[in-house]
Parts: structure tokens; C-alpha cells; sequence
């Protein structure tokens, strides 16, 4: 009877423990993050670029707006750009370009400005001016200034406070901020990326999108401000709470 060359159960070949090792190699790495994979496709790690240079901005910053770009960019850019070719990876990489320099310079420019005027001269004028003339509406609204009822309140403000981005009935038109984000961008951007209309007008399309229709609705309801000022308060009394176990602790 032949011999038989018996393996060892727990032996196994070169090739099977080298397949092993890549398999766990990948599973260690984890899934990449979308804004590597859209933004940064040429990047051999993980860690994206720095996006602001502020060196005391939160390390988290960076990465929320990554996503949030790389968000908007999947949302608004990746449906009609993949029906026009599939394999090109350049054209939102180049587009997160444009943003970062805009993102830096707005940020270098707001880094740099004098808040106190603004914060306590203007700001206050503008909020007494916009109360006084809703009081106005309001007084008017109930009277036969109002037309017999056939004026509502924001249309009596409107006539106050009349504002080409505002129509009567509290809408705000995009093509006013269309305008502003172009003057924006003319302002911040230099000649070689401001002077192609076709990734100016993607990038602006992008801003006016996000800001008008996403942001401004939801910052600018009561529920929302109310929340953020809520939100303030707890930090401040959580932090008050701290300071004044501290003070207890010590020894008297």
C-alpha cells in the first residue's frame, strides 16, 4: 500500500495565508469615506488635505465640510455629469478646488474683519427698524389701512421693508442671490477660475442651492433660533456648573 503524504490539519499553503492577510488588511482599513472617494480619488490614505488654515479651528471642521461638499456634489453635479461620461474623475475633484479657495479666502477675509461695528451698531439698527415696522403692519392690518382684509400682514410689511430678494408673500428669489454669489466670487476667486463660465456657474448653482433653498428656510425659522440660543444656554450653565463644583472642591 502506497504512502500517503498526509498535511497536518492546520497547515496551510503560502498562497491562501498571503489571501488571508490582504482580506484583513482591508477589513482593517474600513470603508472609505465619500469624500475621499469623490473629492480625493488620487489619495493614497484617508486623511483628506486641511480644508481651513485657521490653526485653531476644530480638527472636526475640516471633515464636516468635506462631507457636506462632497454631499452637494453627489446631489446636484454627479446625476447629470455621469450621463455624460462615467469615467472622468477630474471634474468634481476640480470643483472642490474652486471651493476650498473660496472657503480660505472668505475665511481669511472674515478672520480679518472688525465684528464689534457690525455686532453692536448696525446689527441692532437694522433688528429696531424691522421690529418697529412690523408693529406698523400689525397696527395696520387691523385697520382700513388693510383694504378691507384683502392686504395680509407680510404684504403690509413688504410695502415697509420692500427688498428686491423678498416678494410680498415672504419668498425670496434666486436669482438675487445668484448675483450676490457671482460678485462673491468674482471678489475672491483669481482671473483663471473666475473666467470659465461653465465651473463658475457649477460652483454658483451649487452655493445658491444650498444656501437659498436649504439653509436660509431652516435658519431663519423661530423654532430654529429659538433652539440655538436654548442650546447656548445649556453649554453656558453646564460650564457654570463646573467652575462652581470647582470652587466647592477646593479647600477653604
Amino acid at each position: 500500500m502506497a504512502l500517503e503524504a498526509r498535511r497536518p490539519p492546520n497547515a496551510r499553503s503560502i498562497a491562501s495565508g498571503a489571501s488571508d492577510k490582504r482580506s484583513r488588511t482591508k477589513a482593517s482599513a474600513g470603508p472609505v469615506p465619500l469624500a475621499k472617494r469623490l473629492l480625493f480619488p488620487h489619495l493614497t490614505t484617508n486623511a483628506l488635505p486641511p480644508l481651513l488654515l485657521t490653526p485653531s479651528r476644530p480638527p472636526e471642521l475640516d471633515d464636516e465640510l468635506y462631507d457636506f461638499i462632497a454631499l452637494a456634489l453627489r446631489a446636484f453635479v454627479n446625476p447629470w455629469w455621469t450621463k455624460i461620461t462615467r469615467y472622468d474623475k477630474e471634474f468634481l475633484p476640480d470643483i472642490t478646488r474652486i471651493l476650498t479657495h473660496v472657503l480660505r479666502a472668505l475665511e481669511a477675509r472674515l478672520l480679518a474683519a472688525d465684528a464689534a461695528p457690525l455686532l453692536l451698531h448696525d446689527l441692532p439698527i437694522l433688528v429696531t427698524q424691522h421690529i418697529r415696522d412690523y408693529r406698523d403692519a400689525e397696527r395696520k392690518a387691523r385697520s382700513a389701512y388693510a383694504s378691507g382684509g384683502a392686504l395680509g400682514l407680510s404684504q403690509l410689511f413688504h410695502q415697509l421693508q420692500p427688498h428686491l430678494a423678498v416678494t410680498p408673500e415672504g419668498g425670496v428669489h434666486d436669482e438675487y442671490f445668484r448675483q450676490v454669489v457671482d460678485q462673491i466670487l468674482k471678489a475672491v476667486l483669481p482671473a483663471k477660475d473666475y473666467a470659465p463660465e461653465a465651473e463658475r456657474f457649477i460652483v454658483r448653482e451649487i452655493i445658491v442651492k444650498i444656501v437659498a433653498n436649504d439653509i436660509l428656510p431652516r435658519v431663519t425659522q423661530p423654532w430654529f433660533i429659538n433652539k440655538v440660543i436654548l442650546d447656548q444656554l445649556k453649554l453656558d450653565e453646564a460650564a457654570q456648573v463646573r467652575y462652581s463644583s470647582g470652587i466647592c472642591a477646593a479647600p477653604c
